[in-house]
């Protein structure tokens, strides 16, 4: 049986110190031992558990820093990704081996076979289908749900009716096309001789769903693989006898938006001997074969009872009817059990499991008898596991859409993490996994730089068998080391003439009083617009914030059918009051739920802030906004920054804080989620400097409140928001509730918000206009005016010719023109500018351009 999960890696006695650092958020002093350890007489010993304690322990190879749809050829050769925008996508084919490109064509989805054969799909393209990009786009921007999916619909219909298919040989690049004339795929897959290609396809005269088989370049209908019922996801088994299909319940097919895709059906499968022509259909989900074709699992449920089952297969051999008939219950739960994996050899079942809140993966022996052993304990939820072969598992961790993989040792216990990004504060989130028939290679499709913004996301080949060297850790561990270092003093620098007042105001922060908070506006259990809480929660804020000394507004306005409010509270600014600079978080929950983390927490921290900062003003104005509908479609900010526009307010900077009350573990620890890498840079330090919270960082504010704040007043934004990014396992759930919430966390977190607020409202904003222009006698660079009265000078710096970085100091005040001249500005260098006020604090992030 696999190994128990305590039998994990342990950390060497040599690590010890440095490691305890690095779990206590000190990472200079962590950085510092583990190069020592590197560099001692130990260092070659010491190297892999350093390079697993600091990121990743295998080579990683960047293929594109823009793909998707990874995947990889049934006898390991090939692995394949499709890049580039819509419209004109190409499929690049890799060796696996050494990651070296070998083919290049256009393709929107690719299908590898054996020997270097490739079935390539090109969808159409045109007027048509550009109209419904911008009839999607339209639909996004007015939340309207229902003209998103009808356009969605559309599109899909348009891209497969004109769609084509070609078969082609990657290694000498030969291609014949594949007619498919009146037919719209869904899905293909290659018999094991590649000889055979098996299409999923819908008609598009009568939307019939049948799976064609296309042998020499000629689509051929095959009896057997015809008939009544939806079809999808062909799959052929070892020994080629044998494909697999998936009975759907709804018509799979990309059919005209008007027609009839036919009455659901009951989900289920089908094995299907193409020898003998039967046809063996079963009721189920989630069916997988072992590599060998000898074990078929899936799972089945009824009246809420779940069993995984297993099927015995001869891959040669007609199966006998009694056999076919005769599965066998591994496991029998009352819990939900899902994407059951096959050891390659068959021996072994992985399954997720959800005995409590969270997944768990746990794996039993396929031939029966014996008690499943559980794999996982993270509190996160553990997703589709993966055979990397007998005795390896890839379990992907945390919520669906920002995952981590973990390599799970089923014989050790060992637990690796695969993929990161070697840096000790941003995040790497991943999205798809293909491994390599014979476990030596992954390709992984992620976010490397932890940019969720961007639509592009980076495919890397991960070799398995080959350890990062020792230099690669130790350039690692140095490079790391300077920017913690920087990171600090910079923290210091910055913070230094208001460092007092932060100090004192972080130190106001109750846990008590936040644990009051959070208690009362739990007690009105859901809060989304329309529910009974919602508008006790407006009451709620109001009252509190009243008892703080504002004068709270109510922004009302109807959302949904129902009446509802933000609520506002200004701190009036003592320089300049024109200038704002915004702090939030959304007070309603989803419909379902009480949203204790989701966003009470927030909503608590924001409570707190606003009451230790209540009779402490700062140079520019603060507003404390207690968003509502953020859950709906965030209407509230959309209203808030609606209004700020109509009445021209100035926001200047934007801190948004969402779901902040979870703990992942014993660490104080969240992820700071920006558009601005200054802001980015202040939380960082007002997080080490006046409080106990570790931080991480992600470029993220899509569909959250602060994505209102971008598209309004543009790159202003931070804030902070759950580490790791999405994990709590009850989220958006019933279970979200105030006994999962860690409240010192929360006010940690409320700790590091007063003390931005109190840099970034001390300092002047960004300065706006950076333009440079190359004249006969240099660059000419000119900026807007800084908006605050304060403001006394300029710090420039810019890229010389011999590549050095230069500082210039510019006069500011009355009669004074923000302009300088470069006379050995470098084509191409950087140029940026922050302003300074009469207090020594400049600007919290540099305008940046770049010289002609």
């Amino acid at each position: 049986m696999p190994a128990p999960a305590s039998a994990a890696q342990q950390v060497p006695a040599a690590l010890a110190d440095a490691w305890q650092a690095w779990d206590e958020g000190r990472y200079v002093q962590a950085l510092e031992g583990y190069l020592a350890a590197l560099d001692g007489p130990d260092g070659a010993a010491l190297k892999d558990a350093i390079a697993e304690l600091t990121g990743e322990l295998y080579e990683v190879r960047e293929l594109t820093a823009d793909g998707a749809g990874v995947s990889v050829s049934p006898d390991g050769l090939y692995g394949a990704y499709v890049t580039g925008p819509e419209g004109s996508r190409e499929v690049v084919v890799v060796d696996l081996a050494s990651g070296a490109e070998v083919d290049r064509l256009a393709g929107d989805e690719v299908v590898l076979g054996p020997d270097g054969t490739a079935a390539v799909l090109r969808w159409a393209a045109g007027d048509a289908v550009a109209a419904t990009a911008a009839a999607l786009d339209a639909a996004r921007a007015a939340q309207d749900r229902e003209a998103f999916l009808r356009a969605l619909r559309e599109q899909r219909y348009l891209r497969a009716a004109g769609a084509t298919l070609a078969i082609r040989d990657v290694r000498n690049r030969g291609e014949r096309p594949v007619p498919i004339d009146g037919l719209l795929p869904i899905a293909m897959t290659f018999g094991v001789d590649g000889r055979t290609l098996f299409l999923s396809a819908a008609r598009a005269s009568d939307g019939r769903n049948d799976i064609y088989a296309v042998r020499s370049f000629r689509l051929v209908p095959d009896a057997i693989l015809t008939g009544r019922g939806f079809k999808t996801a062909p799959r052929a088994l070892a020994g080629g006898r044998y494909i697999l299909f998936e009975r759907p319940r709804t018509n799979p097919g990309p059919l005209p938006p008007d027609m009839d895709p036919g009455a659901p059906q009951e989900p289920g499968f089908a094995l299907v001997d193409l020898v003998e022509e039967q046809v063996f259909s079963f009721a189920g989900r989630d069916p997988v074969v072992s590599a060998d074709g000898r074990t078929l699992a899936f799972v089945t449920e009824t009246d809420g009872d779940y069993a995984l089952e297993v099927v015995d297969i001869d891959p040669m051999q007609a199966i006998p009817g009694q056999a076919m008939r005769s599965t066998r219950v591994l496991v029998r739960a009352s819990d939900p059990i899902r994407d059951p994996a096959v050891s390659p050899d068959g021996r072994w079942v992985a399954f997720r499991r959800q005995p409590f809140r969270d997944w768990e993966v746990f794996v039993v022996a396929s031939a029966g008898g014996e008690e499943p052993r559980q794999v996982t304990y993270e509190i996160q939820h553990d997703l589709a596991p993966v055979f990397v072969d007998e005795n390896r598992l890839l379990i992907p961790k945390g919520e669906g859409r920002h995952m981590r993989s973990f390599l799970y040792d089923l014989t050790t216990g060992r637990i690796i993490k695969l993929f990161h990004n070697n840096t000790v504060r941003t995040i790497a989130p991943e999205y798809e996994w293909a491994v390599s028939p014979d476990g030596r290679r992954v390709l992984i499709v992620a976010e490397r730089d932890g940019d969720t913004v961007s639509p592009e996301r980076g495919v890397y080949l991960l070799d398995l068998t080959r350890p990062v060297s020792l230099e690669a850790v130790r350039r690692r561990l140095l490079d790391n080391l300077d920017r913690e270092r920087t990171l600090m003093a910079e923290g210091e620098r910055m913070f230094a003439p208001v460092r007092e007042t932060a100090a004192e105001r972080a130190d106001a922060v109750s846990v008590g009083r936040i644990y009051g908070y959070e208690r009362d506006l739990f007690r009105f259990g859901s809060k989304y617009v329309g529910e009974p809480g919602n508008l006790r929660a407006v009451d709620y804020l109001a009252r509190r914030l009243t008892e703080f000394g504002y004068a709270p507004a109510l922004q009302w306005f109807e959302a949904r059918g129902a009446r509802t409010a933000n609520v506002i509270a200004r701190l009036e600014g003592t320089v300049d009051p024109q200038l704002v600079c915004t702090v939030s978080s959304h007070f309603d929950s989803v419909r379902d739920g009480p949203g204790a983390d989701d966003d009470t927490s927030g909503t608590a921290a924001l409570l707190e802030t606003a009451r230790v900062l209540a009779e402490h003003p700062l140079p520019i104005t603060v507003e404390f906004a207690f968003f509502t509908g953020e859950e709906a479609g965030l209407l509230g900010s959309r209203e808030y920054v609606r209004r700020a526009q109509d009445e021209g307010k100035r926001i200047v900077c934007a801190l948004n804080n969402d779901m902040i009350g979870w703990s992942n573990d014993h660490r104080l620890d969240n992820t700071i989620r920006y558009s601005n890498a200054g802001i980015r840079d202040v939380q960082h330090a007002a997080a080490a400097l006046f409080s106990d919270l570790i931080t991480y960082d992600a470029r993220y504010y899509k569909n959250t409140d602060a994505h209102a704040y971008y598209d309004a007043y543009g790159d202003i934004v931070g804030g902070i928001g759950s580490y790791p990014v999405l994990g709590n396992p009850n989220y958006h759930r019933i279970t979200d509730r105030i006994e999962t919430i860690n409240h010192r966390l929360v006010a940690e977190v409320a700790r590091t918000t007063v003390a931005s607020i109190v840099l970034l409202a001390s300092s002047p904003a960004r300065p706006t206009g950076l333009a440079a222009r190359r004249s006969r006698v240099g660059v000419q660079v000119t900026w807007d005016p800084a908006p605050e009265s304060d403001v006394v000078a300029y710090v420039l710096r810019y890229e010389r010719a011999d590549g050095s970085m230069r500082r210039m100091d510019v006069a500011a005040g009355p009669g004074a023109e923000p302009r300088a001249l470069l006379e050995d500005a470098r084509p191409g260098g950087a140029i940026e500018v922050r302003a300074v006020n009469g207090r020594g604090l400049e600007s919290w992030d540099w305008a940046r351009t770049r010289a002609p």
